[in-house]
């Protein structure tokens, strides 16, 4: 089945919540181990090419770098081109403070793509059993708090003592993001937030 008629971020959409399905239904088996994003990745990638052949995908075996940051995955159609990062977080990781932080980040990188007029659009797709990532987050990571019904507000900085990597402190974004968690089957939640792309 060939939808060339949708704009690509909703072929992108489509495939995430075809995918959460599964295995927030228990269809699928959750992917685990030290590749369980990366396989997610994959899958996600599988549907988008079941849901629109013509696209042309990278990630996330072989990734597409922007200014040093390797994206998840690039879906292009056309004159459409979306860079998705995506999390899948489980009960069994640990450093739920530093996955917030990395959620944000994920959202400033995705800003970069966007502005930069390479990519139409920015996709942050989130799988997770976790229930801790949609309560009021506390200590370090207190301003990166992803629970449900976070509403980022636009130039507003986020403060913590320490960051991962390459993280500018404070953080401050230029889009406003709300944090709508949605349920998917038995104890999964996702999230999608749309970057730029109207």
């Amino acid at each position: 089945m060939s939808d060339d008629s949708r704009p690509l971020v909703d072929v992108v959409l489509s495939a995430w919540r075809t995918v959460v399905q599964r295995v927030g239904n228990g269809e699928a088996a959750p992917f685990s181990g030290q590749t369980k994003e990366k396989d997610m990745v994959r899958e996600v990638r599988r549907e988008i090419q079941r849901i629109s052949p013509e696209a042309r995908i990278t990630g996330p075996d072989f990734q597409e770098t922007f200014q040093n940051c390797r994206i998840d995955l690039v879906v292009a159609r056309g004159d459409e081109k979306v860079a998705v990062e995506a999390k899948y977080k489980t009960n069994r990781d640990g450093a739920a403070p530093d996955n917030r932080k990395a959620a944000f980040h994920d959202l400033y990188r995705l800003e970069l793509y966007v502005r930069s007029g390479k990519y139409s659009a920015g996709l942050f797709l989130w799988l997770t059993n976790n229930q801790s990532f949609l309560a009021q987050a506390t200590g370090d990571s207190a301003h990166f708090s992803t629970h449900t019904g976070r509403r980022y507000q636009a130039g507003t900085p986020l403060r913590a003592s320490r960051a991962r990597g390459n993280m500018p402190l404070p953080l401050v974004l230029s889009g406003d993001y709300a944090f709508q968690w949605q349920r998917v089957g038995r104890g999964w939640h996702s999230l999608a937030i749309l970057v730029g792309g109207g």
